[in-house]
């Protein structure tokens, strides 16, 4: 039997007075359907115990990290967070040096003043939820009537309420739709600032495999890192401060050693970022035979230059590891994303629903008036924006965002339009106008390497141009290609000799003397940045869609507001698009024939390290001390029956931002960490695939291993909460 796995939207539907009763909201909520499919699963807790704002719930112990980049779990009474290593991978890199390659090496405080702290790092508690849909709802109407709803209509809702209702709350709110406006709902943040890492194993286990498993089954990752929260005396939220001390925070998770077994039941509360369920099957095919070909394309392109010169040197290694880790995580999921949605045929399971979909439209009057012409201006809008929409994807990818060199030629560039707008004379390197492009631009040099930088400048050049037309280029970009036979190494090597842009040292000795606008404008990088408008790709689909006398984006929204509507009418289950809100999706630990004859286990052991061993592959190393004690079959009290656990799967359904989510057993335990899913799942922002869909997690016990046998930091296991 297929299973269907829904996101539960916490508070949903929650009439105020089912607040003063703990867990009546999700009574409300789940009574119907959710809640039996969930006990039925093997859940043994009452709703109460999921999730009430007293913070005793197991959503208290939910923290999103970096606004909801990923999610971790609260495991101790002194703060003690558990996400994933790729979650925490950005912060270990940018604490890294030559001398100190935690990266490389791993990182573990002996003590709590040893811990680092991460300059920006963010985690928060939801706190509370209130609907305000009655009041969203008055108010886009009338800016709808009154022709002010425009664009960023939906922004300024947001904006209004988030103002009317954060200025008397300690806490930071945000309002968020869900099904394209049915609702609205205001959610409360404590949001702490004092984060410190405290541990994180080294890349060879946290990340191994590295891209050439990622996405993939089995796997063999130790995926975790441990942070720390600190507030004031009384656990409030403070910046950082030495005199800070370890939050007591209302709920801990206990962990569980008792191992997953096939069947298992498994939920997973995090914070899931971006799907996109209610689209067409024109978008569909958008996004499958136009987006995604450029974006596979384009990164790989870079990746592979970024591969060869991170080979070659170890030091560019560590400079471009956190940017060859998010190119391949996306680049990949691109490839698999195309191969699932044309494997199963998702634009066609689409337009089986929209034939049913023109029925149910044709049924009333009303009906017709409202959404006759959805399907229609669908057609007609993506077939006259295809081709703008490829040029912008490629301008996006090949021009704007992959060189660090030519990014800082846009924001000098920006500084110059400034300049004349304000009538500043010249700038120089001490000068305010001057700050914001430099502070941006010294962080981003801290992992630039320029004769990396260069290739790839040269090889996204040649992309670019290869496939966008001339007219579009501006007149700059055209007189260099000319000049230069659309040779893109040699422009690339004429810019960088000739930029100031090429280097930190070069921007700012430049600077050291007053610049005027026009003697700005004449530097290559920054003459080239200005040269490509970004206008230009933006007007383009405009103007495409206005010639198709259509608005593809709104005429999308009133696609999944009919499809809605239909799916109400016949009493099917829906849930929300996921928008980096708290949610709670359910299953169990099963495993997987992928495809014909081919079958995989539920779960993968440590002897995987010892198979899978390449000491000249950098993704598959296991240094000497992995090695002897897995050589040893040391598994201490984490081991089963003479076996160390490392990953397993299950069914549930996660996206980007469930990254680190805690995977937790009918009793509510920490049994493992969401952190991938499989290949076979990549359709998942779109389509989830009841059959072939899995979250790959990593087995706490093998988490626990590494900390107590690999890094030999006991101490952090006496926090915990253990359990059978």
């Amino acid at each position: 039997m297929k299973k269907i796995l829904i996101y539960a939207l916490l508070a949903l539907l929650t009439p105020a007075s089912a607040m003063a009763d703990e867990g009546m909201w999700l009574v409300n909520l789940f009574e119907s359907s959710i809640y039996p499919q969930m006990k039925k699963k093997g859940l043994k807790l009452k709703p109460g115990e999921i999730y009430n704002e007293r913070g005793t719930a197991l959503s208290g112990a939910i923290v999103a990290v970096d606004y909801g980049m990923g999610t971790g779990s609260v495991i101790s009474d002194r703060g003690l967070v558990i996400t994933n290593h790729h979650v925490a991978y950005g912060d270990i890199h940018d604490l890294s040096t030559p001398e100190n390659n935690y990266l490389e090496n791993g990182f573990w405080a002996a003590t709590e003043q040893d811990e680092l702290p991460v300059k920006g790092k963010t985690v928060m508690f939801l706190r509370r939820i209130a609907d305000v849909t009655d009041e969203a709802v008055e108010m886009r109407d009338s800016m709808i009537r009154e022709g002010k709803f425009g664009v960023f209509g939906t922004r300024k809702i947001y904006g209004a309420i988030e103002k009317k209702y954060g200025k008397d709350t300690p806490y930071e709110v945000s309002c968020a739709s869900m099904w394209r406006g049915e609702k609205y709902l205001l959610f409360y943040y404590e949001v702490y600032k004092d984060v410190r890492l405290v541990g994180a194993p080294p890349e060879k286990i946290g990340a191994f495999g590295g891209n050439q498993d990622n996405w993939g089954w089995p796997q063999h990752k130790g995926d975790f890192a441990l942070y720390r929260v600190y507030g004031d005396k009384d656990g409030k939220p403070v910046p950082y401060s030495k005199d800070n001390v370890p939050i007591k925070p209302a709920k801990v998770l206990d962990i569980s050693t008792g191992g997953v077994h096939e069947g298992d039941y498994t939920m997973v509360l995090g914070f899931p970022g971006r799907t996109n369920r209610y689209m067409s099957s024109f978008a569909v095919a958008e996004k499958q035979q136009v987006v995604n070909p450029v974006v596979i394309r384009a990164r790989h392109e870079r990746m592979e230059i970024i591969k060869k010169h991170m080979e070659a040197d170890p030091k560019v290694r560590l400079l471009y590891s956190d940017k060859y880790f998010n190119l391949s995580n996306y680049a990949d999921y691109a490839t698999w994303e195309n191969i699932c949605l044309r494997r199963y045929d998702v634009a066609g399971i689409r337009e089986a629903e929209e034939t049913e979909l023109q029925r149910w439209i044709a049924e009333t009057p009303e009906r017709q008036t409202e959404y006759g012409r959805v399907l229609a201006d669908l057609k007609k809008g993506y077939a006259a924006r295809a081709e703008a929409v490829r040029r912008k994807n490629y301008f996006q990818e090949a021009w704007i965002s992959p060189s660090d060199a030519l990014m800082t030629g846009f924001r000098v560039a920006s500084m110059v339009n400034r300049m004349r707008k304000e009538k500043i004379d010249s700038v120089r390197v001490t000068d305010k106008a001057f700050a914001y492009a430099l502070n941006l631009t010294k962080k981003m040099y801290a992992a630039y390497d320029p004769a990396t930088d260069q290739e790839i400048f040269a090889a996204m050049l040649k992309l670019f141009t290869d496939n966008v037309p001339p007219q579009m280029w501006g007149d700059y970009l055209q007189q260099v290609y000319t000049r230069y036979d659309g040779n893109a190494e040699a422009i690339a090597d004429y810019a960088f000799r000739n930029s100031a842009c090429a280097t930190l040292e070069k921007l700012c000795e430049y600077f050291e003397t007053p610049r005027t606008a026009d003697q700005i404008m004449q530097d290559p990088l920054v003459a080239l940045a200005a040269s490509v408008s970004t206008m230009t790709f933006s007007d383009g689909v405009r103007n495409a869609e206005e010639e198709a006398e259509t608005d593809v984006d709104k005429t999308e929204s009133l696609y999944a507001k009919a499809l809605y509507r239909m799916r109400e009418s016949k009493g099917l289950p829906q849930y929300p698009d996921a928008n980096s809100t708290m949610r709670i999706t359910f299953g169990n630990v099963e495993s997987i024939s992928p495809y014909d004859a081919v079958k995989y286990d539920f779960r993968t052991t440590v002897d995987g390290y010892i198979e899978k061993n390449d000491p000249e592959d950098f993704e598959f190393r296991v240094d000497d001390k992995m090695f002897s004690l897995i050589r040893a079959k040391d598994w201490g009290r984490w081991g089963e029956k003479g076996v160390l656990y490392t990953d397993f799967i299950t069914n549930n359904d996660i996206t980007g931002g469930n990254s680190g989510s805690p995977v937790l057993n009918g009793r509510g335990n920490l049994v493992g960490l969401a952190f991938d899913g499989n290949r076979e799942s990549m359709s998942g922002d779109i389509y989830f695939h009841p059959e072939y869909a899995r979250t790959v997690c990593v087995d706490i016990r093998f988490v626990l291993w590494i900390i107590d046998r690999y890094a030999g930091a006991s101490g952090l296991i006496e926090e915990m909460r253990l359990v059978k």
